[in-house]
């Protein structure tokens, strides 16, 4: 199909090669940036949901709305002396978007805001960097805060004269509990959206549009580098879509990709392995014999590589569907390790999932850019960009540079310029195979073992992952020693938990590990915060060391399970409390929802919601007919569970 968007070229090739070569003629600042990013002025920005409805905004509306609200955020920031940080805390939106830009526009440089981070961390960064404004979407801080809302609000004044913004500051993860600032300038994103527009000539699968259109998801944070650079800027300055979500619940997700036929997402390993695994579970469910058929596909699919992907788009066409459906052509995995079964799944249901490497301190530098199955499914990084070198010292730790690195990082009240003919140690471990890199872990994540080997979690953790767990995270203890801690959610099952123990005791001998590490612990908390994007395995172990954990003790389940039931009955009476609007004292577990507390229809349809939402699962239309006291609607997320 012809596509329609691309600036009067024929081919996308050519609108980028026009873009870039334009773009170069400039001075690379901010200010040349946001002109080109909506230069096309009638190109469709973003799409959401509105109601039934799909409302688009172009980016001519969206500059427009940009410049009529930057007199009114100037006039809220009056006291704030231009060239000044002011921070930025808000979920992904189109709002955030318009105030990002707005603050460069009114002269100030963006403080990205990790919303995963502490109050207490926040607070700090404002301190130590006397940021002396923050635009929140509602949350207050110590320093002069601005509702989000009142920052869109379009003005009839002009625009007071002053220097566009000059650099956009980043906060590290925190992941190693160390949080950096790390400044980039119009010119280190110039080199990235060459970068972009190298991957496309060396991987045509990334351009790829489905019925004339390429629309991106926006799942990742636009505050954390890897959604701002790859997700927002590689694709805004080349004027394509952006789909903005109403909410990330799985179900909202899915449903969106379809209904606005998203064709590229990038994610952090959790959203693929997750998805991957509710997959599994679905296909298991229709039985043993089904599971097995399904497996045979994917090893086939994959064994053909390129020739296979008309067999999966005929033989897996209903597992696509019930995942993102067909639009689907560039997935990416971007900051940490995916276990190579993931990889097999998406690319042989006829996906394309490909694994890329980047960080705060240095952008995004590499992404896998073969078609081939067999070297997609490898995890390979791929090898750096054009504008990126690396190279792997002999303790195995990746280093970087070039021009695509942050013009300087701040760590406390520290500022150091970057040398960028200097070598950057990333911390990471790689091997290279073939000019290809592979992440192998952190080297502050290696466990000491008690004979002195080196342990990496990265690599085991694959190993140790057993069925009936939700995640394992391997760790120091309180004397240095190895310790397995395994995580085991929502479980109401005494022989799942005991079953746990087991494989997992089975898994460390299988791997001959058994007797380097002797500390396993099973929780049933969660070992990655809801705001947390990746594991961060120095959180994990700080919360073990201070018993922040609750640990299960194998002698007494059942009481641990007496007590995980006691819970969820008085979740789901908040939940009846919620959909029937009132005070959840004096609803018994076994109260019926219409005969005894009255509730409508419609009240029905809320809890359903509300419960769905909640624990993330399908209420099935025949079990409607026989759901209507809390321990009937307990017994069911159970059983579901």
């Amino acid at each position: 199909m012809k596509l329609t968007n691309i600036g009067g070229f024929d081919t996308i090739d050519r609108f980028v090669a026009y873009k870039i070569d334009e773009y170069r003629k400039r001075e690379k600042t901010l200010q040349t940036l946001f002109e080109f990013m909506f230069s096309e002025q009638d190109n469709v920005m973003a799409e959401i949901t509105d109601g039934y409805r799909i409302k688009k905004v172009t980016y001519g509306q969206f500059k427009a709305d940009i410049l009529s609200a930057a007199p009114t955020l100037a006039a809220l920031l009056s006291d704030v002396p231009k060239g000044s940080m002011v921070g930025l805390y808000l979920s992904n939106s189109m709002e955030w978007i318009r105030i990002f830009w707005e603050i460069l526009v009114c002269g100030y440089r963006p403080l990205l805001m990790n919303t995963s981070l502490s109050d207490e961390i926040l607070e700090g960064i404002l301190a130590d960097h006397s940021v002396k404004a923050v635009i929140s979407g509602g949350k207050q801080f110590s320093v002069k805060t601005i509702n989000a809302e009142d920052a869109v609000v379009a003005s009839q004044q002009p625009m007071p004269v002053c220097p566009f913004g000059d650099e956009v500051l980043f906060m590290s993860s925190g992941t190693t509990g160390n949080v950096k600032l790390c400044a980039y300038t119009g010119e280190n994103f110039f080199y990235q959206i060459c970068d972009s527009a190298n991957i496309i000539k060396q991987c045509p699968r990334m351009k790829e549009h489905y019925k004339g259109e390429l629309k991106q998801l926006v799942l990742l944070p636009f505050y954390h580098v890897f959604g701002f650079i790859a997700v927002y800027l590689w694709f805004a300055f080349f004027s394509r879509t952006f789909v903005f979500l109403k909410d990330l619940n799985p179900v909202t997700i899915q449903n969106t990709v379809k209904k606005h036929e998203v064709t590229h997402i990038f994610a952090v390993p959790m959203v693929w392995d997750k998805v991957y695994r509710a997959a599994q579970k679905q296909v298991r469910a229709r039985g043993e014999k089904t599971y097995r058929k399904f497996s045979r596909a994917i090893k086939l699919s994959n064994k053909l590589g390129t020739f296979g992907e008309p067999f999966a788009k005929a033989a897996l066409h209903e597992v696509r569907e019930s995942l993102f459906g067909d639009s689907i052509r560039f997935l990416i995995s971007g900051g940490g390790a995916l276990d190579r079964a993931v990889f097999e799944f998406y690319n042989g249901i006829g996906y394309h999932l490909a694994n890329g490497y980047g960080m705060t301190e240095i952008g995004i530098t590499s992404v896998e850019k073969s078609n081939k199955q067999s070297v997609l499914n490898t995890a390979s990084v791929g090898a750096p960009f054009g504008y990126t070198e690396y190279r792997c010292d002999e303790t195995g730790e990746l280093l970087v540079k070039g021009r695509t690195r942050s013009a300087r990082i701040i760590e406390g009240t520290q500022s150091r310029e970057t040398d960028y003919d200097e070598w950057f140690h990333t911390g990471d471990l790689v091997s290279v195979r073939n000019g290809r890199y592979y992440h192998e872990g952190r080297m502050d994540d290696v466990v000491i073992g008690s004979g002195g080997e080196n342990l990496n979690p990265t690599l085991l953790e694959p190993l140790l992952t057993v069925p009936g767990c939700d995640a394992v995270c391997l760790i120091s203890g309180a004397d240095r020693e190895p310790v397995l801690l395994a995580s085991v959610q929502g479980c109401f099952s005494q022989s799942r938990i005991h079953k746990v123990f087991d494989t997992l005791a089975q898994a460390l001998a299988d791997a001959k590990l058994d007797r380097t590490i002797t500390t396993v612990c099973v929780t049933s908390d969660a070992l990655m915060e809801v705001t947390d994007i990746k594991i961060s395995r120095h959180k994990v172990r700080e919360k073990y060391l201070v018993g922040q954990f609750c640990m299960i003790d194998r002698a007494r389940i059942s009481e641990h399970i007496d007590a995980v039931i006691s819970e969820l009955e008085a979740e789901v009476i908040a939940c009846f409390a919620k959909a029937l609007e009132r005070e959840g004292e004096g609803i018994g577990a076994d109260d019926h929802f219409f005969r005894d507390l009255g509730g409508t229809s419609l009240d029905y349809f809320a809890l359903l919601e509300i419960l769905k939402n909640k624990y993330a699962v399908e209420i099935t239309e025949s079990a409607k007919e026989r759901l209507f006291t809390v321990w009937d609607f307990c017994e069911y997320i159970k059983t579901a569970k």
